[in-house]
């Protein structure tokens, strides 16, 4: 699969060489809690191409004084699962913007996007999407988008859900940086396209090694 890099002024380009900083130790989290299961539950079945659409960075396109809205969509609509509008503007758009399939007027009309609901519950830190959402430029915003992706495989790894890891990527044992992605998950979105690309997810793979031969070579120094 291609890496996508002209819609994005050269910025994709520069995203390889992604976020390579350790993540946060794991949170001291209630398994029992609903939240908590929901959350893990949506991340063990969810595939490749919805997780990357779960990561996007979305913003509210409701018109709004002759432009759009802008707001980040924390939630997709429950009618087409668009993730198009905010809760305010979900309250008085009678259409997705995107679908313009109508907008449900009885019960909830939105439900949380998997990378809220793991915020939600704890498993990914408020502090890093209040960073991410501090990003303006494009290409600031594309590696946000990356280093979601990247926040929403880290949990999978800390809560021992190494069968999306393993559904989503093979790992060639002659090589753990050879990286073989799932090539029936294709979108024409260009992020999601980005997102897509193997050498992101290879960066993920190559800062996991870093980290786990880091704490192995700890592990040396003490025993020694």
């Amino acid at each position: 699969m291609e890496t996508t890099t002209t819609n994005f002024n050269g910025a994709a380009s520069n995203l390889h060489a992604a976020p390579t900083s350790k993540p946060p130790p794991p949170r001291l989290l209630n398994y029992t809690c609903d939240k908590v299961q929901r959350a893990l539950e949506h991340l063990a079945s969810i595939e490749l191409l919805d997780l990357c659409n779960e990561a996007k960075v979305e913003r509210c396109r409701a018109p709004r004084d002759l432009s759009s809205c802008g707001r980040a969509v924390e939630s997709v609509l429950n009618t087409c699962g668009h993730a198009s509008l905010c809760p305010e503007c979900s309250q008085r758009c009678d259409n997705c913007p995107i679908c313009r399939i109508p907008v449900s007027k009885n019960g909830n009309r939105l439900r949380l996007r998997l990378y809220y609901e793991c915020i939600e519950a704890g498993l990914i830190s408020k502090r890093c999407d209040d960073r991410f959402q501090e990003k303006e430029e494009a290409e600031q915003l594309l590696t946000a988008d990356v280093e979601r992706l990247y926040s929403l495989f880290d949990v999978a790894i800390e809560n021992n859900l190494v069968s999306l890891i393993c559904h989503c990527i093979l790992l060639y044992p002659t090589d753990v940086t050879d990286v073989c992605m799932d090539e029936s998950a294709v979108s024409s979105d260009p992020i999601v396209a980005f997102l897509l690309d193997e050498v992101v997810v290879k960066d993920w793979c190559k800062r996991i090694f870093r980290i786990i031969v880091a704490e192995l070579h700890k592990i040396c120094i003490l025993t020694i």
